[in-house]
């Protein structure tokens, strides 16, 4: 597959996932925003929309430019514009908006025959952290149980689930992330590499059934990038045998001889190489709270924190009605009510709510000031422990007690835009 074919299929999943969720990519007022770098909250929306109109234009350029230089320019406009605007709201990180930064980047530093091998790593890191993010005693009967339960769904077969002895129901999710390990072994050599591809195959299919209309109804964003993984998987993987240098390279993309000539083509290449290493190690310092769990490719995994955001039972007309379909009474106080954030965010933009406890915490504050609460709680239930599951809970009992815990993360978790109420009524 030419270099120029490569471009093209990352810049149609990119624009699919970015009308599928066009919601979080606008400055809306549906849902409360957080920076990542507190400073680039204050822009204004005059910023947000020229960052989108770059990266509408770089898409344009990726699909149709007629040579690999305007391709190569396209897909740097493209990493800039979309890393960006995750810098403006951190809720724009969402995993396959980080993979598709890499690989803009990657496919304007690098000729065709580095990208290839450098996206095919990439694809390979993926499969492996995903797996490791899903190595623990919760998963089994939380997400792991969620998807078996979709794909039964799916299927006709739910009530068949249901009634499986509880050994096999705690045991049929753990063979998840053990397919996606295998997974990602066997497309890193040669020699396993198709049967690696039709596993792959396999269980993106189980996943968009799982998550599609006939399963758990989810949000067309998970089910496109699924379905990008099936046709990227196809690009990069399916030929058994190494392609020719000049199979995998436009007659005008350049060559990287040995001579000086070339050495900006060798830097490139360099370049890209450093980008795909630096990806591929970044989730191993997840445990240690120095990689977020998307970047860290830790989807649909069960042990990032959990946050909850209550209102005190005085204070809960405020938040009506704009709010009232994600209210429900607190399980252990009924004093307060809990705010569903997750579906909210669902609702709101389309998108998963970024899983970090910090993004949560600004989400809180910015629903205390927008509604005018004189109080609100939040609490905090840390990362699960791989092997045992325990929790370390802490609760956050009134404004002043979340404010100092926001200002106590390394990355911004203060808002800069809250919820527009009048904004939630016109959606609701």
């Amino acid at each position: 597959m030419k270099w120029r074919r490569f471009v093209q299929v990352l810049a149609l999943g990119h624009m699919s996932l970015i009308v599928a969720t066009w919601p979080l990519w606008i400055p809306t007022a549906a849902f409360p925003r957080v920076a990542l770098i507190e400073a680039a909250g204050h822009g204004g929306a005059s910023v947000e929309w020229l960052c989108l109109a770059i990266l509408l234009a770089s898409l344009t350029g990726m699909m149709f430019g007629a040579n690999p230089p305007v391709q190569r320019v396209a897909s740097v406009g493209l990493g800039v514009s979309t890393l960006a605007l995750i810098v403006i709201n951190q809720h724009r990180l969402q995993p396959w908006a980080w993979q598709f930064v890499l690989l803009s980047l990657i496919l304007a530093a690098a000729d065709g025959q580095t990208a290839r091998r450098a996206w095919q790593w990439l694809v390979i890191s993926i499969y492996f952290w995903s797996a490791w993010s899903k190595v623990d005693v919760a998963f089994s009967a939380t997400h792991g149980y969620f998807m078996l339960a979709g794909f039964c769904k799916s299927l006709g077969l739910l009530s068949l689930c249901e009634g499986l002895p509880k050994q096999v129901i705690t045991t049929l999710p753990a063979l998840i992330p053990l397919v996606e390990f295998l997974i990602a072994f066997g497309l890193a050599f040669r020699s396993t590499r198709r049967v690696a591809l039709i596993g792959a195959t396999v269980m993106h299919v189980g996943l968009i059934l799982a998550l599609g209309p006939l399963g758990h109804g989810h949000q067309p964003g998970v089910l496109i990038w699924n379905l990008f993984f099936l046709i990227q998987n196809g690009c990069l993987f399916a030929k058994a045998r190494a392609e020719l240098p000049d199979q995998n390279r436009d007659s005008s993309e350049p060559v990287a001889p040995s001579d000086p000539v070339a050495s900006p083509v060798v830097r490139g290449n360099r370049l890209a190489t450093v980008i795909v290493a630096a990806a591929m190690l970044w989730p191993a310092f997840e445990s240690f709270g120095y990689c977020d769990h998307w970047p860290a490719w830790a989807v649909y995994a069960s042990h990032p924190e959990r946050v909850t955001v209550l209102v005190p039972v005085d204070e809960i007309a405020k938040v009506r009605p704009a709010l009232d379909q994600y209210l429900a009474p607190h399980w252990s106080n009924d004093e307060w009510y809990s705010i569903r954030i997750d579906r909210w965010s669902l609702d709101a933009v389309r998108a998963p709510i970024y899983p970090q406890d910090r993004f949560q915490v600004g989400v809180a504050l910015a629903i205390c000031e927008q509604f005018g609460l004189n109080r609100i709680s939040v609490v905090i239930e840390g990362p699960a422990n791989r092997w045992t599951g325990k929790r370390t809970v802490n609760q956050y009992p009134d404004r002043a007690a979340v404010e100092k815990l926001a200002s106590s993360f390394r990355c911004n978790a203060i808002p800069y835009q809250g919820v527009s109420p009048q904004k939630m009524q016109e959606l609701n």
